[in-house]
């Protein structure tokens, strides 16, 4: 019975964020959605078939900001809370698991100065999240950042590099803690 009163409310917020977010958004078959939701920007969400994007304590937000920007969820994965910043591009692969992660494509920086340490950083990097990732609280995944399929970021873990399939990482920098091999 509560499926199906989640299913009926989640249609009703699918006809009014694509009716608010036009052609930025697109939602997959059978997504369950409330009310925290947020997108910002002139990018492009695109939410797989199956998804949960039910959120309880923090909304999911979105934040796309160029034209180009593209926020890919791939299907039956379930976010809540997870905030993203996205750039140019961040994806997030099938069956993914997603608390209160915030990931980001771009620092938001750019130094022109030849004299500082920084100078010819790219502003931005895509981040990609494999298959069957759990993206535990409080993480963050920063830009050029990449996790394999199967794996686990840690609670408060700060990645800032790529990472292979099937491991553990935690920590700040975020390290491999645990391997299946």
């Amino acid at each position: 019975m509560k499926q199906k009163v989640a299913q009926i409310i989640s249609k009703m917020f699918i006809v009014y964020y694509k009716m608010l977010h036009g052609k930025h958004v697109s939602f997959g078959n059978g997504l369950l959605i409330n009310h925290k939701f947020k997108l910002r920007g002139q990018g492009k969400l695109i939410v797989g078939d199956g998804c949960n994007l039910w959120a309880h304590e923090e909304s999911n937000k979105f934040f796309l900001y160029s034209d180009k920007a593209e926020s890919r969820i791939g299907e039956g994965s379930r976010l809540n809370g997870i905030t993203i910043h996205c750039l140019e591009k961040v994806s997030l692969g099938n069956n993914c698991l997603a608390g209160s992660s915030i990931i980001m494509d771009t620092d938001f920086h750019e130094f022109r100065d030849p004299s500082h340490i920084l100078y010819n950083n790219p502003r931005s990097k895509p981040v990609t999240v494999g298959n069957n990732v759990w993206l535990c609280g409080q993480s963050v995944l920063l830009k050029g950042s990449k996790i394999g399929d199967n794996s686990v970021v840690g609670f408060r873990a700060v990645v800032t590099k790529s990472f292979p399939n099937d491991v553990v990482i935690a920590g700040n920098p975020a390290r491999i803690v645990k391997s299946k091999n």
